[in-house]
């Protein structure tokens, strides 16, 4: 048996923030280092986990995800007008990924979800579109929208309640 060599877990490591930046200045990617928590930001408002080599989107798993919401931070708040007359508009589909990464879904699963170019007709405020022309969905987006649906027909039901 050979010697054993010891190796650091993380040949690169980095004390504080760190600002990356592409050579003419534009584009950045930072990584800062604060008491609540490690924060990532780029010279856009989003940070986009994409591979550019394969032109593939990369996937996010974490244990839960939220989004910013505070009522400090809004302004205009009015009540929800899309509920079940939008859900009900919805086209979900199954599908398959054209040139997902083989390694990552070796068996080419089926997908279900909805189609971005249909949901921008009914909700465009829900439909992203990057600089390259992809649509991107905001599905979190569509749980007011749930919620709402869900309280419309519960409506429904009381008044039917009611009439019986």
């Amino acid at each position: 048996m050979g010697p054993v060599t010891s190796q650091p877990a993380f040949p690169n490591t980095l004390y504080g923030s760190t600002y990356i930046k592409n050579t003419n200045g534009s584009n950045y990617l930072q990584i800062d280092i604060w008491p609540a928590a490690t924060r990532l930001a780029s010279h856009y408002d989003q940070v986009v986990f994409y591979n550019t080599a394969k032109s593939l989107f990369n996937s996010i798993q974490v244990a839960n995800v939220y989004n910013y919401s505070d009522a400090k931070a809004k302004t205009n708040i009015q009540p929800l007008g899309y509920g079940l007359n939008i859900v009900k508009q919805l086209k979900p589909v199954s599908y398959n990924f054209l040139n997902k990464s083989e390694s990552l879904n070796p068996v080419n699963q089926k997908e279900v979800g909805l189609l971005a170019q249909d949901v921008e007709k009914i909700i465009p405020e829900l439909v992203l579109t990057d600089t390259e022309g992809k649509k991107l969905l905001n599905y979190t987006g569509l749980i007011p929208i749930l919620i709402k649906a869900v309280q419309d027909l519960q409506a429904e039901v009381e008044l039917l309640k009611q009439k019986k």
